[in-house]
């Protein structure tokens, strides 16, 4: 394990629950920002941004939808293909 590996395990033990909704909701206006260029309908997610792209879609930032088993964000009230 790299001295970078132990660090992030040792952030995610101490300061995890604090940072979290504060980095999630970073990423998820990030996301948003996206999603409102022009030819950006849909942002794909995987792995670990799934959960915290269910955070987002719950909050108000964007929609959670799924082509298949993949999920995609879209921006709140865009239409459905």
């Amino acid at each position: 394990m790299t001295i970078q590996e132990v660090l992030a395990v040792v952030r995610t033990h101490l300061f995890g629950s604090v940072w979290d909704p504060l980095a999630r909701g970073a990423w998820c206006r990030r996301q948003r920002r996206h999603l409102r260029v022009p030819g950006h309908a849909v942002v794909w997610v995987r792995g670990d941004a799934v959960p915290w792209a269910e955070w987002g879609a719950r909050r108000g930032y964007f929609e959670v939808q799924r082509m298949g088993t993949l999920p995609y964000l879209s921006a709140l009230g865009a239409p459905v293909a």
